[in-house]
């Protein structure tokens, strides 16, 4: 059986990053111009700087950025929170094969569950905690 390809090219990078109204966001890094404003118009609110996080967009540039960051974000985020890490694009002088930073991520108890396409230059990957790992909430 093929599988299709899938046409994402209509959703805007708020839609494939999957940014909610209300959420607790951080953004760090040149994430490109207007993701930032974007970021803040889809929450509702301005971004965040300390305390739990829903999610944080963080652009990393070589794999000890990348280890720190998911170290510093890791931390911070709610089980059913994510950590979109954004990489430049093959082609970039600073290109950074996203698949070389998910051994790092997984020694933290984050996997990677989805990856897109930001902007001409930037593409990003989701970390979040697996369902397993996730603690119980009351119902």
């Amino acid at each position: 059986m093929v599988q299709e390809e899938r046409d994402y090219s209509h959703r805007t990078a708020i839609q494939k990053l999957g940014v909610k109204p209300e959420q607790r966001i951080e953004v760090t890094g040149d994430v490109g111009s207007g993701l930032r404003r974007d970021v803040k118009q889809a929450v509702g609110r301005g971004l965040v700087r300390s305390g739990e996080l829903d999610g944080a967009i963080v652009l990393v540039e070589s794999e000890d950025e990348c280890r720190e960051a998911l170290v510093r974000y890791r931390a911070r985020l709610r089980d059913t929170g994510y950590l979109w890490v954004i990489t430049r694009k093959r082609g970039h002088e600073s290109y950074l094969n996203q698949m070389t930073l998910v051994p790092h991520a997984k020694r933290l108890g984050l996997i990677d569950n989805k990856t897109c396409s930001i902007d001409d230059d930037r593409s990003g990957i989701r970390f979040v905690v697996p369902r397993a790992l996730r603690k119980r909430t009351a119902a």
